[in-house]
């Protein structure tokens, strides 16, 4: 799934069980991709990464996956 910093930084900062200020939150995205660029560049040499624009509602978001899974 794929969304920009500002989406996950707004949707974290909404999550009724999400107790972090905007600073940590930031702290949490930037340890997000300094683990999982690495991993992202591998796989996208491989050709057997497929991206799913995360930006829309999670219903937007479901049907752009499962529709992806499907084929």
């Amino acid at each position: 799934l794929d969304c920009s910093t500002e989406t996950m930084s707004s949707r974290l900062l909404k999550r009724s069980q999400c107790t972090d200020d905007a600073e940590a939150v930031m702290k949490r995205i930037d340890t997000y991709y300094q683990a999982t660029e690495p991993m992202i560049a591998y796989y996208e040499k491989k050709t057997q990464l497929c991206k799913t624009n995360a930006e829309g509602t999670p219903e937007e978001v479901f049907l752009q996956s499962s529709i992806f899974h499907k084929n």
